[in-house]
């Protein structure tokens, strides 16, 4: 009975052909909107569920300024702290000036804060990267976004000033999700060039500073610990954990986060309202149907499957197509812009188009109920009276 409910289904589908047609491209459109919406926070949230795999801390100067490199110091000999590596940030363009690319000017103290599940440099590429000043760590979506590839040369500008022009050498391409945007060189280059252009020394100064520590149970207290220290001085720190670091650096632009759920709720209304009066009008036609398989002795539960199913291939064909193309169009990850930083990317992966199509299934069915509980309830006679 089942097989012949679902054949009887398939062919109610080319009655209306059009009618069917038009559903299912509103469903597939407007699955891809929401797969595409619904891929930006979870990409987020995926970034910062890498960053907590590690137990590292980010101190940041408590005014959005500049740390004195030598903080490192005082930190290293703290309790439970393994590591400390100041970073320098620079902001800085390759051809286009509107795509900045943001790079983090490193020193040795890096292998001091690399985790069991960071990518693991080889020791002839950790010794090319001592000869070397060039020498350039890059993740492999910016990698591929740019064109780039090992052991070829590429330069980087300041959008500001040309004068400040560096040439780099990639020599190790991250592999991983939460390193992929990244762009690591060595800082003695670029303390160097701009001491030679601007005549200014700035070996001391750090945009924020990455520490270690060994277990997770004592990150809260090592925090404490460098923020009492360096409380009431001239660079009061600000020590929060790495991946909370990461999952706050879009609160700049809002809770983007809101806006799209609330953005993937009106979608996923918009195309209940239009399927539900897709299936009531053709409900509506299909009462002489409905009375003649009563008559015929089909149940109303072989009625409510038969409508179901017909309301589910439609919903599941249409948001299969648009999860299609959203997982094609986006499977290797698209840049947002540099706002929102490290996560300024999303990328739909096969799990969030399969959530989307979901979804959209269980939309197909609610906006079925309400039409076929009506056709449930429907007196044989009483449909053959109306048509009559």
């Amino acid at each position: 009975m089942a097989a012949k409910l679902l054949t009887i289904a398939f062919r109610n589908m080319r009655r209306q052909l059009r009618r069917t047609l038009v559903t299912g491209m509103t469903f597939a459109i407007a699955v891809f909107i929401f797969t595409v919406l619904i891929a930006v926070p979870w990409s987020m949230d995926r970034i910062a569920d890498n960053a907590s795999k590690e137990l590292r801390l980010v101190v940041t100067e408590r005014n959005n300024g500049r740390l004195p490199a030598r903080y490192c110091g005082p930190i290293r000999k703290l309790q439970h702290v393994l590591g400390c590596a100041a970073e320098i940030l620079w902001a800085a363009t390759y051809r286009d000036p509107k795509n900045p690319v943001v790079t983090y000017g490193v020193n040795s103290d890096l292998a001091s804060i690399s985790g069991s599940t960071d990518y693991q440099i080889s020791p002839e590429q950790t010794k090319l990267i001592q000869t070397d000043r060039r020498s350039a760590l890059v993740g492999y979506k910016l990698m591929r976004e740019n064109g780039w590839k090992i052991g070829e040369p590429l330069t980087l500008r300041n959008p500001d000033d040309p004068r400040l022009t560096l040439t780099f050498i990639p020599i190790v391409e991250y592999p991983t999700e939460f390193m992929s945007r990244v762009f690591l060189f060595d800082r003695r280059m670029f303390d160097d060039a701009v001491k030679r252009v601007y005549g200014a020394d700035i070996a001391d100064r750090a945009s924020f500073i990455v520490v270690k520590v060994d277990r997770v149970e004592n990150m809260g207290l090592v925090a404490n610990e460098i923020d009492e220290n360096f409380h009431n001085s001239d660079s009061e720190t600000e020590t929060t954990t790495e991946s909370d670091s990461v999952a706050n650096s879009v609160s700049a632009i809002g809770n983007i986060r809101t806006i799209i759920y609330s953005l993937c709720v009106v979608v996923m209304l918009t195309v209940l309202l239009i399927a539900a009066n897709s299936m009531a009008m053709m409900v509506r036609d299909r009462i002489s149907e409905v009375a003649v398989m009563r008559a015929l002795g089909f149940t109303r539960t072989h009625i409510a499957v038969l409508l179901f199913t017909e309301a589910a291939l439609i919903g599941l064909i249409g948001s299969m197509v648009g999860a299609g193309l959203a997982l094609l169009a986006f499977a290797h990850g698209m840049r947002l812009g540099e706002i929102t930083g490290l996560l300024g990317y999303l990328e739909v992966r096969p799990e969030t188009a399969a959530a989307a199509v979901a979804s959209a299934f269980l939309v197909s069915i609610l906006s079925a109920l309400g039409p076929v509980i009506r056709a449930m309830r429907v007196v044989p006679a009483m449909a053959f009276r109306e048509i009559v």
